[in-house]
């Protein structure tokens, strides 16, 4: 195969229809393919994707490399090391809480054909020439999709409408449904305007002792949120899923599910993956041993949590708006002993501190800080956590940290 072919098949590789997207099933993959290349060629974006493309060429190249020279020890010791968190992992293994994840199918073109009641039947997007943000389920049978270029859109579907993005408009509808989500569980964990994640457990108890009538309900429901967050993806547009609180129902749910559709494994993670034959989440777990040589500590140890089905059960602390740094300190202090409180129950130690951030322009930040040796009490939690606060507090001075979700994780190793 010459440069050029290489060239082409590694854009489409980067810039490929992704139909594992709710709408996009069972599209004609390499006619869509050619049309997104040739409308791309010679724009900032394609020169962008082409610049990507080889960044990841060469992370994969070297990633490679590394492998062909890894030893039969090295394996083997890697092997020792991951059956090791493992079953440190399966110790800590929650069934009990009921997390929901809510995610609100199309939101900004479902806001816009409510109140433009024509677009209903036909192709729309929401976003710009420069980049879409959504599209409705007519507009993705052609193959548009969000973080799509409006004009290549365009060339997909001629017809498609393009509405402008309006934000105050979704604000306002978002701030309808919070409310709605409130009256389930109080201390939700909003993700962005049209995505949230709620626990509830406690919900569910209160409404054993309601009449029979009030209590059927259907939701996107699992023991942890990265479970959640899939099943919300099951049985778009408007369907419901549920993964019963038993590991074999879990490990079950996880065998084939394809890499991509974990949250937190992005094309660049999953074309990484593909280059060891890792496409499902039953692999990634048979190839464990390597995946902790080749990528870093905390990568592997994400991809052995996906692999066993495991996620936060902790839906972090969530609230208005938060500026005063004597208060963060105090609900960081808060996290740490609640966090302690749950290690302590199962018995388990943790070297390394994460202290999540959101601030008022729903950007996330995560920090984390790396232990001499295994901690498990508040105090030892909360003095790096207070570190990794503190530099976040002085990065922004004299401006102040503005924070609306502080969440704290102890990981093992």
């Amino acid at each position: 195969m010459d440069g050029t072919a290489d060239s082409r098949e590694g854009m489409l590789s980067r810039m490929a229809l992704n139909d594992n997207k709710a709408g996009m099933e069972g599209l004609d993959r390499d006619k869509i393919n050619n049309i997104i290349l040739e409308a791309s060629k010679g724009s900032r974006f394609y020169v962008n994707e082409v610049k990507k493309e080889q960044q990841v060429n060469e992370r994969i190249g070297k990633m490679m490399r590394h492998k062909a020279k890894l030893t039969e020890q090295q394996i083997q010791k890697a092997q020792a090391e991951v059956e090791k968190l493992s079953a440190e992992l399966e110790m800590g293994r929650e069934l009990g809480r009921v997390i929901v994840h809510v995610d609100m199918d199309a939101f900004y073109a479902a806001v816009e054909m409510r109140d433009c009641p024509e677009l209903k039947d036909k192709p729309m997007a929401v976003g710009s020439m420069s980049m879409l943000s959504t599209s409705n389920y007519h507009a993705r049978r052609y193959g548009v999709r969000a973080a799509m270029p409006g004009f290549i859109a365009k060339k997909l579907c001629p017809n498609l409408v393009i509405v402008p993005l309006n934000f105050d408009k979704y604000t306002a509808v978002s701030e309808q449904v919070r409310e709605v989500f409130a009256a389930y569980d109080p201390h939700f964990l909003p993700m962005s305007l049209d995505e949230a994640y709620l626990d509830i457990t406690e919900h569910l108890h209160e409404r054993q002792h309601w009449p029979e009538s009030m209590r059927s309900y259907k939701s996107c429901i699992a023991p942890n949120m990265m479970l959640a967050k899939v099943c919300s993806d099951k049985n778009k547009p408007n369907g419901q899923y549920s993964i019963l609180p038993e590991r074999q129902a879990v490990m079950d749910f996880i065998r084939d599910l394809p890499v991509r559709k974990v949250s937190g494994i992005g094309k660049v993670t999953e074309k990484m993956l593909a280059a060891l034959d890792i496409f499902t989440c039953a692999q990634l777990g048979q190839q464990m041993r390597v995946l902790s040589l080749l990528f870093s500590e905390t990568s592997w140890h994400h991809f052995l949590q996906i692999s066993l089905g495991l996620g936060s059960t902790r839906i972090e602390r969530t609230f208005g708006e938060m500026s005063d740094s004597e208060e963060q300190y105090a609900l960081c202090r808060e996290l740490c002993r609640d966090l302690a409180q749950d290690l302590q129950k199962q018995g388990l130690k943790g070297k390394t501190v994460t202290l999540k951030l959101k601030n008022v322009s729903f950007e996330v930040k995560t920090r984390a800080l790396t232990l001499q040796c295994a901690v498990c009490t508040e105090e030892e939690i909360f003095i790096p956590a207070k570190e990794l606060l503190k530099a976040e507090i002085d990065y922004v001075s004299p401006q102040l940290l503005r924070l609306r979700l502080m969440g704290t994780r102890l990981f093992f190793q």
